[in-house]
C-alpha cells in the first residue's frame, strides 16, 4: 500500500525524484510494447508462406531473400527495442535501491520537516481538548472538546503513516533487528528518551506503535519529538538512554605485580656417613 509520507520525502530528492520519473516513463514504454515473434520467426514465417503458395500452385518469390529479410530486420528491431528497455528498467530499480542509501539522511530530513509540522497542527487543536485523556472525558467537558477529540482520532493514523515511512527508510542503512529493537524501545519517537522520564501509558504507546490521542498530544508537546537523520544516529541513542553510572575511579587503589626474590636454599652439611661408593670392573 502506498505511503504518502514515504514518497513525498523522496520526492524532496532531486536524484530520486528523476530517477524514478524515468523509471515509470520506462515501465510504461515497455508494458505497451505488443508481443510479437523474434526475428527468426519472422524470417521462417514469410518462408513457410512462400513455400506453401508454392504448393498450391503459386510461383516462388523471385524477391524471398528481401521479403525475408525484412521480415527479420523488422522483427529485430522489435525485439532489440524489449531488450533495451528491459535492461534499462533493470538498471535503474538497483540504481534507485543505491540512490535510497546514499540519499537517505536527505530524504530523512525532509521526512522530519513533514512531523514537524504535523505536530504543529495538532497543537494548535490539542488546547480544545481541556486535559480530557478519552472520548467520555471530551463529551464531559463539553464545548469543542467532543470535536477536537474526533478531529486528533483521525490524526492518529498521518503520525503511524510518517513512522512507517521513516522505518522504511532507515531500513537498507542497517541490520533489520537492530531496527526493530531501537524501535521497540521507543527511540525512534524522541530523542535523548529517558524511559523512566515518561509515564507509563505513554511509554506503552511508544514502544508498542499503538498510538491514540493522549500519546499524539504527548509528542506534539515534546521537543523531543524527532526524525533520525541516519541508522548510526538512532542507533547512538540506544547507549545514550542508559543510566549514567559515572566513571569508576581506580586513582585509589593501584595493583602493580612486584618481584620477589628467594634466597638460594642452603648446601647440605656434611654428616660423616657419606662414603665414596666402590665400583667393581
Amino acid at each position: 500500500m502506498p505511503n504518502i509520507d514515504y514518497d513525498a520525502a523522496w520526492a524532496a530528492v532531486p536524484a530520486v525524484a528523476h530517477c524514478e520519473r524515468q523509471l515509470r516513463a520506462l515501465e510504461a514504454r515497455r508494458s505497451a510494447l505488443i508481443d510479437a515473434p523474434g526475428p527468426n520467426e519472422a524470417r521462417r514465417a514469410v518462408i513457410n508462406d512462400a513455400i506453401k503458395a508454392t504448393r498450391d500452385g503459386a510461383d516462388f518469390p523471385d524477391d524471398i531473400g528481401a521479403k525475408a529479410a525484412a521480415a527479420y530486420r523488422e522483427a529485430l528491431e522489435g525485439e532489440s527495442e524489449h531488450i533495451a528497455l528491459h535492461e534499462a528498467t533493470t538498471s535503474l530499480r538497483n540504481h534507485l535501491g543505491y540512490l535510497r542509501e546514499t540519499e537517505a539522511e536527505a530524504a530523512l530530513e525532509a521526512l522530519g520537516i513533514r512531523l514537524a509540522e504535523f505536530l504543529a497542527d495538532v497543537r494548535k487543536v490539542a488546547p480544545d481538548l481541556k486535559g480530557a485523556t478519552s472520548a467520555e472525558e471530551a463529551i464531559h467537558k463539553g464545548g469543542k472538546a467532543p470535536e477536537a477529540w474526533k478531529s486528533l482520532g483521525a490524526m492518529v493514523g498521518r503520525l503511524r503513516s510518517i513512522r512507517e515511512a521513516q522505518y522504511q527508510t532507515l531500513r537498507p542503512l542497517g541490520d533489520g533487528q537492530r531496527l526493530r529493537q531501537l524501535r521497540e524501545a521507543g527511540h525512534f519517537e524522541l530523542a535523548g528518551l529517558r524511559p523512566d522520564d515518561v509515564p507509563e501509558d505513554i511509554l506503552r504507546a511508544m514502544t508498542s506503535g499503538y498510538y491514540d490521542v493522549p500519546y499524539l498530544v504527548y509528542l506534539a508537546n515534546h521537543e523531543s519529538a524527532w526524525v533520525p537523520s541516519s541508522f548510526d544516529e538512532l542507533d547512538a541513542e540506544d547507549v545514550a538512554s542508559l543510566p549514567d553510572v559515572g566513571v569508576p575511579d581506580d586513582s585509589l587503589t593501584r595493583w602493580e605485580p612486584r618481584e620477589e626474590i628467594l634466597p638460594e636454599p642452603p648446601a647440605p652439611k656434611p654428616t660423616g656417613a657419606e662414603r665414596t661408593p666402590e665400583l667393581s670392573y
